[in-house]
């Protein structure tokens, strides 16, 4: 496959996805009784994905968009491969644990390799713990406590 011709089919299927994702959201209310409803974020969100991707594909076509590489290798694929694991992780973490555990230990991984021990913890715990502030006090989204486990 050509340099230019993967960036346009990369472009297609993102917008395909945003397409899909696009008539899902027409299936919520765009407006609530206080603002904006369940649809108003995916449809705009699914939008402006749209919209870029029409962008992408054609600063393809123009040849911008060109890479000498088809497929992360080397250092980047062991990135690429880590941060998936660790996602991997937290989804398993989150379901047996809950946010605040999952949470921490998630960030502590991403975060150990740049920061010293002490700086990783504080880190971790403190996003976690106003993370999960924000969304139960501010935005009444309740992220579980506990997990299967606890």
């Amino acid at each position: 496959m050509s340099k230019y011709r993967s960036g346009i089919w990369a472009g297609a299927v993102i917008f395909l996805l945003a397409l899909f994702l696009f008539v899902l959201s027409l299936q919520y209310n765009y407006s609530g009784v206080l603002g904006p409803g369940p649809g108003f974020f995916p449809t705009w969100l699914s939008g402006i994905l749209m919209a870029l991707s029409i962008w992408y594909i054609y600063e393809s076509v123009k040849g911008k968009n060109a890479s000498s590489e088809s497929w992360p290798t080397g250092h980047s694929l062991k990135h690429i491969l880590f941060i998936i694991i660790s996602l991997v992780l937290f989804i398993i973490l989150f379901t047996f644990f809950g946010f605040l555990i999952a949470g921490f230990i998630f960030l502590a991984i991403l975060f150990y390799k740049e920061y010293r021990w002490y700086t990783t913890i504080l880190m971790s715990g403190g996003i976690t713990v106003f993370i999960y502030w924000l969304f139960n006090s501010i935005l009444k989204v309740y992220l579980p406590l506990s997990g299967i486990l606890f």
